[in-house]
């Protein structure tokens, strides 16, 4: 997140320690598939800095395990919001009339567009990542992988949406995925001064310090991320870098 509001702007990036305290909480979830299902999708914010909607299309088939990798495909899902020459193409086709509105109008009409389905669209591409099945976080992603296939053979999702019975038991809908704020939810419980988006912001500050300011730290932010283009990965390395200073002796 780029470009983030002033309530998250100067929010603290998750330490190590935050997130073991959040496995912990995790760990005291009585019910297995919950308790396994919060601790898999922290250990994937952590580890690919995904963005939810990344993590909520992730199918059972995504998963694979080759050559001691977790190998993970992620279906990337940036949001682009479309240009007011497209809200013009859009308004001919739906309603010429609006096109006669003073521009201000048109421009404020424009803005509140582009907030819709309509109004935008998300990219679709798919991204392959691997870990070594030797990471403590794959270990975490893998042992919720077993238990579903084992639990519940017929979801199509990783994250597969569901209700609560009578408050005794839970029925997954194999056919469908959790929402993004159920996502956020599950985050939630663990720990509320974290918020899902941190963790993209931590998988970029991770990078930078291990590359330091340079083109390689550019173009590596872009790849870990799944940026749409340098200009975006640059104002992570801005906000994220430490300028290192010249050495003067006297």
């Amino acid at each position: 997140m780029t470009n983030v509001s002033l309530e998250y702007k100067h929010r603290e990036l998750p330490t190590d320690i935050d997130i073991e305290n959040m496995l912990k909480a995790a760990d005291k979830i009585p019910d297995p598939f919950f308790r396994l299902r919060a601790k898999a999708l922290l250990a994937l914010f952590k580890k690919f800095g995904k963005r939810r909607k990344e993590l909520q299309l992730i199918e059972m088939n995504d998963l694979k395990v080759e050559n001691g990798l977790l190998l993970v495909t992620f279906n990337l899902a940036k949001k682009r919001k479309l240009g007011l020459f497209q809200y013009f193409k859009f308004l001919k086709k739906t309603s010429p009339e609006e096109l006669n509105k003073p521009q201000t109008e048109l421009v404020a009409q424009w803005k509140l567009w582009r907030e819709t389905k309509e109004g935008s669209h998300f990219r679709e591409d798919r991204r392959t990542k691997s870990v070594s099945i030797e990471d403590k976080y794959a270990k975490l992603i893998l042992e919720y992988y077993e238990f579903m296939k084992n639990k519940y053979p017929d979801s199509k999702w990783l994250f597969p949406s569901g209700k609560s019975i009578f408050g005794t038991a839970y029925m997954i809908f194999p056919d469908r995925h959790l929402k993004g704020w159920e996502l956020w939810y599950i985050i939630k419980q663990l720990d509320p001064q974290v918020w899902c988006h941190l963790f993209r912001e931590l998988k970029g500050s991770e990078v930078v310090k291990e590359k330091g300011e340079s083109l390689e730290s550019l173009f590596s932010v872009k790849r870990t991320l799944d940026l749409s283009s340098v200009d975006v990965a640059y104002r992570y390395i801005d906000r994220l870098g430490i300028q290192k200073m010249r050495t003067e002796v006297q």
